[in-house]
Order: structure tokens, then sequence, then C-alpha cells
């Protein structure tokens, strides 16, 4: 099984735009203010983001969908 990438995409209304942990510091929010500002429990969106959640309903889709890989 190949390794997860630490890259994400958040959607956006303008176009998806590449995210990975370093877009997150360049931005000036963390993982954790993300997820809050949209509800999320913040270690779901870390398990996510690490490829630990296979997104395939609920919360986790939910999640998946806003970061833009789904």
């Amino acid at each position: 099984m190949p390794e997860p990438s630490n890259k994400v995409y958040l959607a956006s209304q303008d176009q998806d735009v590449p995210l990975s942990w370093d877009v997150f510091r360049q931005r000036g929010i963390t993982v954790s203010e993300w997820a809050r500002e949209r509800g999320f429990s913040t270690d779901l969106v870390y398990a996510i983001l690490r490829g630990k959640r296979k997104c395939v309903r609920g919360a986790s889709y939910q999640i998946a969908k806003e970061l833009g890989l789904k």
C-alpha cells in the first residue's frame, strides 16, 4: 500500500488550492483552528490528513469534502 501524501486540497470558490501542512502554517491558521471554525473534531481532521480514515460517510466524508479530497 502506498504511503499517504501529506498534501491536501482546500476547496475554494475559485479553484482547488493544493495544501500541505506547511500551507496551513503559511496562511497563519492551524489545522485545529480550521476544524473548530467548521465545527469538526480536531482529532478527526488530523486522522483524515494523516490518511488514517477512509472518509466514506458522516463527518469524515464532510471533512474530506471541505478539504477538497472528495
